[in-house]
């Protein structure tokens, strides 16, 4: 019981030395503090074990009869004295587990999963006009409510449903599939040509071709005819079907606009820091805002939580503002403009290019291309 009783107050293990050990001895005896394991070493010094809050006491005494002190060895010190000592520690662990209670009660952040058509924001607007947002009291949010709203607001989900954890909201959503192309299989039909080329392959599933291989259409001429002879004489019509590739050659006129400003760097940087507290900031710079023209700006912000897990309402916001001096005009992006222009066409013919060019004239350049491509498109008629 003892042993443990030390244990818990902490014992230290000390070597007096000097002249007046005896005399030490006489007034600890005198003062009550309590020494255990005396051992008496050459040279006038002594060990002895000490609890470790008497130690001042011990020091004074020490001092008063010209002897040395020296601390050899420290166990134990789990009592009542470290106890306090970490009060403030087990107060602001506290204050933690009590934040991170009461932020979990409120959504800080929102993941959208699913979402292929629909944009994040357009989720994110739409479920802030349901109630649901950065900030809010997850507990008041009807589930069953939010995803009937949603569902009514956002024409192409067919399904979504909203889980919180912690801090942190996932959005689960359906979208629906489009819709194909319906059409009156026994309505007749023409295969007429969508640009003006000359016919190189020629492919007819149902109806009569009009058009042969190395022969020049227009655009709108019909290329293979729904109208076909029927066993006792008449007409019947069908709905024609293939397909047929063409050389082409479009144009296309691009006007550019200006570019991005030539920029020399100068020297020099300023930083702006910023708390964020829920939806609201605040800077930490009186009249940051101002005086900051010409400048680049490189802007991160570190949130305190938990990736994945939960995130404080709190964060640190950081802004780097680079100065520079404008070096001359504005110059058109030349290569930024024909690579757009050439995706653009690839995106709208049914085939490949083939070769192409750029005329640059001015505030415009011309795009004039070669392309294999399959120019049939439907095009119904009155008949049936």
């Amino acid at each position: 019981m003892k042993n443990t009783h030390s244990s818990l107050r902490g014992e230290l293990r000390i070597r007096l030395q000097g002249g007046g050990t005896d005399r030490l001895l006489n007034a600890c005896a005198e003062a009550g503090l309590p020494l255990r394991d005396i051992s008496f070493h050459d040279g006038a010094a002594l060990s002895a074990s000490l609890p470790e809050d008497e130690l001042p006491r011990m020091e004074k005494i020490a001092a008063l009869c010209q002897c040395e002190l020296e601390v050899m060895a420290r166990r134990g010190g789990c009592g009542v004295r470290q106890i306090r000592r970490r009060a403030r520690l087990a107060v602001f662990a506290a204050v933690c587990a009590l934040l991170l209670t009461l932020s979990g009660l409120f959504v800080w952040d929102i993941e959208v999963v699913g979402n292929e058509r629909l944009s994040k924001a357009e989720i994110l607007r739409a479920l802030s006009d349901c109630g649901v947002s950065e900030g809010c009291f997850w507990p008041a949010a009807d589930a069953e409510r939010v995803r009937s709203e949603m569902l009514l607001r956002c024409e192409d989900l067919a399904w979504m449903t909203l889980n919180v954890r912690g801090s942190r909201a996932t959005v689960l959503v359906l979208e629906r599939e489009e819709k194909p192309e319906i059409y009156n299989e026994s309505a007749a039909a023409d295969l007429v040509a969508s640009r003006s080329g000359v016919v190189r392959e020629l492919n007819v599933k149902n109806g009569r071709a009009l058009v042969a291989r190395g022969v020049p259409v227009t655009e709108g001429q019909t290329l293979v005819s729904g109208t076909m002879d029927g066993a006792a004489g008449e007409p019947r019509h069908v709905r024609a079907d293939g397909s047929v590739r063409a050389e082409t050659w479009p144009e296309r006129t691009i006007f550019l606009t200006s570019g991005a400003q030539r920029k020399e760097r100068k020297n020099g940087f300023r930083l702006i820091l910023g708390l964020r507290f829920g939806k609201n900031r605040f800077d930490l710079v009186t009249n940051s805002r101002k005086e900051l023209d010409e400048c680049d700006k490189i802007m991160k912000e570190y949130t305190l939580g938990v990736e994945g897990l939960f995130r404080f309402p709190l964060g640190l916001c950081v802004e780097v503002y680079r100065p520079y001096l404008p070096t001359g005009a504005a110059e058109a992006d030349l290569p930024g403009a024909e690579a757009r222009a050439l995706a653009a066409l690839e995106e709208e013919i049914d085939g490949e290019i083939v070769s192409y060019e750029f005329d640059e004239g001015g505030d415009r350049i011309v795009l004039r291309a070669h392309c294999l491509e399959n120019i049939a498109v439907t095009k119904e008629t009155e008949n049936s």
